[in-house]
């Protein structure tokens, strides 16, 4: 709100300032793509969600893409299976989303077995993206 000399007062700059911020964190998110349009069938929302959870350690989550998103056979039906990748072009990586309503959500990304000396944690998360349906 503009103040008697014209300049805005500090609440306007203020709010100014917070919804230009809201805006830039909420496009990563909008500019995430599912390049086959497996999450047709999905809620807009639901999609959202498991994007926001998959690219939070993403250093660009915008430039992320998705594929093969679909429900996981997790027993307790919260659980979401599809691969990202980082950036058009990127290698497409498996991983399995648990999004509980009253808890923590889980993630098990394939590509963070991949260091050297996991070898056993990697067959581990092989086995457990297989189970969900990740992994075919």
């Amino acid at each position: 709100m503009p103040s008697l000399t014209g300049v805005p007062s500090l609440a306007g700059r203020i709010a100014g300032a917070l919804t230009v911020l809201g805006l830039l964190m909420a496009a990563p998110a909008g500019a995430q793509t599912v390049v086959d349009g497996s999450d047709a069938s999905l809620d807009p929302s639901l999609v959202a969600t498991i994007q926001a959870l998959v690219t939070r350690g993403f250093a660009v989550p915008g430039a992320a893409e998705f594929r093969k998103l679909h429900l996981s056979k997790a027993r307790n039906g919260h659980g979401y299976c599809g691969e990202v990748a980082v950036a058009a072009g990127a290698d497409f990586v498996p991983f399995h989303a648990i999004l509980e309503e009253a808890g923590p959500s889980s993630l098990l990304l394939l590509s963070d077995y991949a260091k050297p000396g996991e070898a056993g944690d990697r067959e581990t998360a092989v086995r457990l993206l297989t189970n969900f349906g990740c992994l075919e």
